[in-house]
């Protein structure tokens, strides 16, 4: 038996070829893997529509809530998704569920034919960042809180409300949700 295999004929993808083959398929898996139960408290990924109008991997995907906002570039209308960790602690259990939080993004220097995308990207970007908990519009980062994230999340409803929110690592990225407080009643 005799291969006739030539490494000659064998090439890798280089890593532009990749970069632009970047699929459907791998924006779904990276969605399902920052979304996790299993990821970390504020794992995001931050999306965008290329020339072709097809939405793309911004970067890297990262962890935590300052590094998210650090990320959304001012000249661009980008789309992030963000695992918030509601963290609820009785007794001998801690149980953790995951809310995945959107930021349609439109920064402050787009020019206005540019935040027209916005609307085109949404439905697309919908495909891929499903079960979404809440939906924010933001075109300043600052305006992008722990405490306006959590306070939205509350707003929302549910059976149960955690004892925090956890949005990343960093000080601040926790939040008491005090809900259960009797200064709340």
């Amino acid at each position: 038996f005799v291969s006739s295999f030539s490494s000659s004929t064998h090439r890798e993808p280089d890593i532009e070829s990749r970069l632009r083959t970047s699929s459907f398929m791998s924006l779904s898996q990276t969605f399902t893997k920052i979304a996790a139960k299993e990821a970390k408290a504020g794992s995001y990924m931050i999306v965008e529509l290329d020339a072709k109008k097809k939405v793309q991997i911004r970067g890297e995907s990262g962890v935590g809530l300052a590094s998210l906002k650090s990320n959304l570039p001012t000249d661009k209308v980008c789309w992030a998704a963000i695992n918030v960790h509601g963290v609820d602690v009785r007794a001998n259990v801690e149980s953790v569920r995951t809310k995945v939080v959107q930021i349609n993004w439109v920064g402050k220097d787009v020019p206005a034919m540019k935040r027209m995308q916005a609307l085109a990207g949404k439905e697309k970007v919908g495909k891929i960042f499903k079960g979404v908990a809440l939906t924010m519009d933001v075109t300043i980062a600052e305006d992008v809180t722990p405490e306006l994230i959590v306070k939205a999340l509350l707003a929302c409803g549910g059976a149960h409300k955690p004892t925090y929110y956890q949005m990343g690592a960093e000080e601040g990225e926790k939040v008491e949700a005090n809900f259960y407080d009797p200064a709340n009643k």
